[in-house]
């Protein structure tokens, strides 16, 4: 089992343990027609590592019903499946501006494709620009008034990450039910796999 698919494993084990909705939302996988379809769609060519995600499954579904803090991977950010990632593709390339790192006079080309987001503009991107050093890194655009920058250097590495927060609890269920973190030290794990 390849390191993404057994993290991911990994999370839904533990989220069953800890009696939160994710597990129970996840989408069967998808289909390589299904991402040769996304690819075609928003004009990018998936890396091995989001073809293997995505293989593993298509996001989740989530309803409007449900709160968001109820369906997150990681608190909060919910797995896009790859058609609701079409369609946040297309709704963020239109403000070219949130892309922009102004401290560092820097943007991503468009090649890049959205599977984390929270409904309020923060997203977790891969950046599929090949030939370029940034290939295969996380991309993140927020609103929290951060300059929007790379995050993680891969999805294994971001997987196992979010994996190794699960073990040590830094990522944790509330007394509502809602997940939540200790977002200091899940910052300083995610800057120690950078």
């Amino acid at each position: 089992m390849s390191a993404i698919r057994e993290n991911f494993n990994s999370i839904l084990i533990k989220q069953k343990a800890l009696r939160y909705p994710f597990p129970d939302i996840i989408r069967q996988p998808a289909t390589l027609q299904d991402i040769e379809h996304t690819e075609k769609s928003i004009g990018v060519a998936f890396n091995n590592e989001l073809k293997e995600l995505y293989l593993f499954a298509d996001g989740t579904n989530i309803d409007t019903v449900t709160p968001s803090g109820l369906t997150g991977l990681i608190p909060i950010h919910n797995f896009l499946s790859l058609q609701d990632a079409i369609s946040y593709y297309h709704e963020s390339m239109e403000f070219e501006q949130s892309f922009h790192n102004w401290t560092r006079g820097f943007s991503p080309g468009k090649q890049l494709f959205p599977f984390l987001e929270d409904g309020a503009g923060n997203c977790y991107w891969v950046d599929l620009n090949e030939r370029t050093p940034d290939y295969g890194r996380i991309f993140w655009t927020n609103t929290f008034g951060s300059e929007p920058d790379y995050t993680y250097s891969s999805l294994t590495s971001m997987f196992n990450v979010i994996a190794e927060a699960y073990r040590t609890e830094l990522i944790f269920l509330d007394d509502n039910g809602y997940l939540d973190c200790d977002f200091e030290a899940f910052d300083k794990l995610s800057k120690a796999h950078q």
